[in-house]
Parts: C-alpha cells; structure tokens; sequence
C-alpha cells in the first residue's frame, strides 16, 4: 500500500464548515470503526484516536482540523492540470457544486485529514487528533483533551499551503528550537523531501500553537499541497499531498518513539 487516491477524493467530498461538521464528524468516525483504531469523541465534536501494536513510552501524534471556511454545498472533484508553487502544470482537483460553480475544495485543512487517515493506516504505533473549528481561533486544540496527550512525544500538524512551507512560529510562538535534535532530523527530511525548498515562516495559527501553549513537547507544522485557500477557487495537487505523508512518516521513523520536550538547556534537549 502506498497512496490511497480514492481516499483522498472521497475525503474532499465530504462538505464541512466551521460550527457545522457533523459530515465529517460522522466520515471520520465510520473510518475509524472500519478500520478498527480506538477512538472517542470530546464534548465539542474534535476525535482522538490512538493505533498501538508494540509497547512505546511516547507516540507520535499526527494532527489536522475537521472544519473549512467554504459554505455547506455540494462537492463534485475533477480532475485538471493545475499549477503547483514552481508553477509546473501537475494533475490536480478543484472542487464544483452542482450548478458547476466552484466551491473551494477545502483542502484546508481535508489534505490534513487524509494524511492523519494515511499514518493511521500504515504506521503500526501513532496517535491522530481530528480538532473542530480551527478557522475561527482553535477552539477544539484550546480544549484538547490532557490525557490523550500525555504520552505523547511531539506533534506533526499537516496544515500549510504550496509544497514547501513549514511554520517556525504561529501567532509568536515557536514550535520548535533550530538548536535541537528535534529541529535536526525534521529538516533533515524536509530538505531532501521538498527538494532543498522547505521554507521556514510564520504562520498566522493553526492547531500546533494552542498545543505548544498547553504541552510540554514540540511540534512542527507543514505544506500539504493546497492552493488558493479560503477561496472558491482553491484546489490540491496530488503529488503535493502525497508527498507530504511520505515526508511526515520519514519524519516519524527517524523521531522514533520518544519525547522533545519544548524546554532547551545548552543546546540540548531534556530527554
């Protein structure tokens, strides 16, 4: 098994939107039944699931919001060739309703959630946390559940746009030190991953900076290929998403099983 293409557009498919995803809610919860992965719900609707074959001390989690910024409508995908951030035409999908006006595709942040399915899938230990209403402030990460991550070692968020940004800081806060070996072996697959283009910015929030401010680990935030967000017109490369769930598992083999604490002494972190 490598990439599961039909997922992925069915994930796209399912219409979701801040306040209002039940749809989703509902997906992803049939998803996690079928699959047999243990999961449960919090009062506000965000789902945490945890996959564990072997005895490990700290899991990796995987993270990514359930809610768009696109009204409730219909969703039909097709395929075309769209530009990705070199500006190469690649086989992309972009999103229309039923009268054929485009919807916006919300691959912000549905390119997330296909990948956290992807790493629940095919990893044989990891956590996944599915947050609602991000769009409007991190209400669901504000309120993560404490106890579902308090085994947790550090958190990879698949929420950034293109294919070769990664956020050093959201909303003023670092999610990791550049001084660390954290920091050394994500960039290490980041750079051969985005082919020497990974860039390190500052990202307005997502997900990643109410953990950081709650957690003692850290996190690290990257591109999964959409286009266009909070547009009608965005869209998703294929590659790009793919791409970016190879990168987060080589980022999760090499990490391994253990804690980054967020705390830096000498350079060094307390393991």
């Amino acid at each position: 098994m490598k990439h599961n293409y039909e997922l992925l557009k069915k994930v796209l498919s399912v219409p979701t939107k801040t306040f209002q995803e039940d749809k989703m809610i509902e997906f992803l919860t049939n998803w996690l039944v079928e699959n047999d992965i243990p999961h449960f719900i919090d009062d506000m609707g965000s789902i945490y699931a945890t996959k564990q074959t072997d005895d490990v001390e700290y899991f990796p989690c995987v993270v990514a919001h359930t809610d768009t910024v696109h009204k409730l409508d219909s969703i039909n995908i097709v395929e075309m060739e769209l530009p990705n951030e070199q500006g190469e035409l690649k086989l992309g999908l972009k999103a229309f309703n039923d009268l054929n006006f485009p919807t916006g595709i919300g691959g912000d942040d549905k390119c997330g959630v296909y990948i956290c399915l992807e790493m629940l899938k095919q990893l044989p230990n990891v956590k996944a946390a599915f947050f609602v209403a991000e769009e409007t402030g991190c209400h669901g990460s504000k309120n993560a559940d404490k106890n579902f991550f308090s085994n947790v070692g550090y958190v990879l968020q698949f929420d950034a746009p293109g294919n070769s940004m990664v956020s050093e800081y959201c909303m003023g806060t670092k999610l990791f030190d550049k001084e660390s070996e954290f920091f050394e072996k994500c960039d290490k697959v980041l750079t051969e991953g985005f082919n020497k283009r990974n860039k390190y910015e500052s990202h307005p929030y997502t997900d990643v900076y109410a953990l950081k401010n709650q957690f003692d680990f850290s996190c690290i935030n990257f591109a999964t290929g959409y286009y266009n967000y909070h547009s009608k017109n965005e869209y998703v490369i294929i590659e790009d998403v793919f791409n970016s769930f190879e990168i987060g598992k080589k980022m999760i083999s090499d990490l391994g099983y253990k804690k980054y604490h967020k705390g830096v002494e000498k350079n060094k972190y307390y393991l």
